[in-house]
């Protein structure tokens, strides 16, 4: 009986050894921001099944270039850098998505600058990321203002630049996103240029990325399918308290709680279903952008897409979702871990 149950034991040591050799690491990309920190904050990377080794990026641009260069396994980033990516023919495809508010997407500009409407835009000069949200918000409120992009000249600047260019009188307008919009209106005091009515210029859609590499591997795929439904759950924690999310923001980025509290107030963050209509948004913004040059060739976006990790995260999308109508609560019957 003894040596029966000293093999057992044994058995289970060896069992767990060889479990824990086996363990998947998951190598996630993400921009410095609200990701990460609504997963840990919300509880959701405690007992991971695999583990998780994140890098830390300043924009979507280097996050693609680490996919592209097998360096992760997965990137969160926002969806024109992945539509210039994927038309240079990088191996990755869309596995999950999430939105902001695409009016949290701003044109700014100083008090000082003559600029009150769209139409004061004519012969200024204006920064924005080429190929990114700003290139793209500029283009589409000058076409609302009756504007050719000769009007203007553009500067294409990082928003790190962009920012110090507008402060020292370099360029008259920034277009931007959050956090940078909320750090310039309540540091610098700069001003939103008015939009012009109508529904928003941009999609606002953010996408998880990952490698074809990956999604060949049946425990990165289950990894990832995982992830997906842990970040749905934490982006609805973090839409639900506000002022906690808010501070750890704050903490973790070191910027004041005032634009932290602007920031997400703003962005208005939430998971979406990820379904075919994306990829059909997706193509709008290819056809836009190859229209103006921007984008060199024109792309079918649809096969950039993979729906087949997004089923918890859809579940978890759709509960919210309800849930801003009255009709259900969102993650029925799980407290959050900070409850």
């Amino acid at each position: 009986m003894r040596l029966r149950l000293i093999a057992a034991v044994l058995l289970s040591v060896i069992a767990g050894t060889t479990s824990a050799a086996e363990k998947v690491t998951l190598r996630l990309g993400d921009v410095k921001g609200d990701r990460f920190i609504s997963l840990r904050e919300s509880g959701e990377l405690k007992n991971l099944p695999y583990d998780l080794k994140l890098t830390s990026f300043d924009s979507g641009a280097p996050v693609q270039e680490a996919l592209n260069a097998g360096a992760l396994d997965v990137g969160f980033t926002g969806d024109l850098p992945f539509l210039f990516v994927y038309a240079a023919g990088a191996p990755v495809k869309a596995v999950g998505a999430w939105q902001n508010n695409p009016d949290s997407i701003a044109l700014l500009t100083r008090p000082d600058s003559g600029i009150h409407s769209l139409k004061d835009l004519k012969g200024k000069q204006i920064a924005v990321n080429r190929g990114g949200w700003g290139h793209y918000l500029v283009l589409g409120l000058l076409e609302r203002a009756g504007l050719k992009p000769s009007d203007v000249t553009l500067r294409f600047l990082g928003p790190v630049d962009g920012r110090a260019a507008l402060a020292s009188h370099a360029v008259d307008a920034w277009a931007t996103w959050e956090p940078y919009v909320s750090s310039a209106v309540i540091v610098d005091k700069d001003i939103l240029v008015p939009q012009g009515g109508g529904k928003g210029i941009l999609s606002g859609y953010s996408y998880a990325l990952a490698r074809e590499e990956a999604l060949k591997d049946p425990a990165k795929r289950q990894a990832i399918a995982d992830l997906q439904a842990r970040l749905a759950k934490a982006q609805v924690w973090a839409a639900q308290h506000p002022a906690e999310f808010a501070s750890a923001l704050s903490k973790s980025l070191g910027m004041p709680q005032s634009i932290t509290q602007r920031w997400i107030a703003s962005a208005e963050i939430r998971p979406v279903n990820f379904t075919p209509v994306l990829a059909t948004t997706l193509q709008q913004s290819a056809d836009f952008f190859y229209r103006y040059k921007v984008l060199p060739k024109a792309v079918n976006v649809h096969q950039a897409f993979d729906y087949r990790l997004s089923q918890q995260a859809n579940q978890v999308a759709t509960g919210q979702t309800l849930a801003t109508t009255g009709k259900q609560q969102p993650l029925s019957g799980q407290e959050s871990p900070h409850e």
